[in-house]
């Protein structure tokens, strides 16, 4: 998984995501992967941190909302579609003691069934999972906003029947 955060400023400030995966909501009995029904709603789950001793003092200066969403791209022929969007408290976090100043986040997006659409008429029915997470500032140049950004799995949908 490729993930970016900016700012990078080494042992000052650092952010990774840690997972992005999305869940299938599997029959009892049955595992989940990666072939999703697009009659029934599933999740990407997101996880990401920060650390570094500058961590505290972005915290307390920013918007106390991360803007959290996700997005699936089409592999081929296919809409480019917003899979959902939230707002995730930044006292939502939990610590991380084995990192200096660590912060950790865990949130859900439910994906509507029907958001996506499988391999017929020209849709390829393939797509990367794309997340991203903002904190925004007020603050003024040179600009003290948080982004990162993580591309996950490659899902396909399809009906099982």
């Amino acid at each position: 998984m490729l993930s970016t955060f900016d700012p990078d400023k080494g042992p000052l400030f650092q952010g990774e995501f840690g997972n992005l995966a999305v869940i299938d909501p599997a029959l009892p009995g049955h595992v989940g992967n990666l072939v999703l029904d697009p009659t029934k709603p599933y999740t990407v789950r997101m996880t990401w941190e920060l650390w570094g001793t500058d961590v505290p003092l972005y915290l307390a200066a920013l918007d106390p909302q991360w803007q959290v969403a996700a997005f699936a791209e089409s592999m081929g022929p296919g809409p480019e579609i917003r899979l959902g969007s939230d707002a995730v408290l930044v006292s939502s976090g939990v610590a991380d003691a084995t990192k200096p100043f660590g912060m950790v986040w865990t949130h859900d997006l439910t994906v509507p069934a029907g958001t996506l659409p499988e391999d017929v008429g020209g849709t390829s029915g393939v797509y990367k999972i794309v997340a991203t997470v903002f904190l925004n500032s007020s603050i003024g140049a040179p600009g003290f906003d948080i982004a990162g950004f993580a591309e996950g799995p490659l899902v396909r949908i399809e009906n099982p029947v």
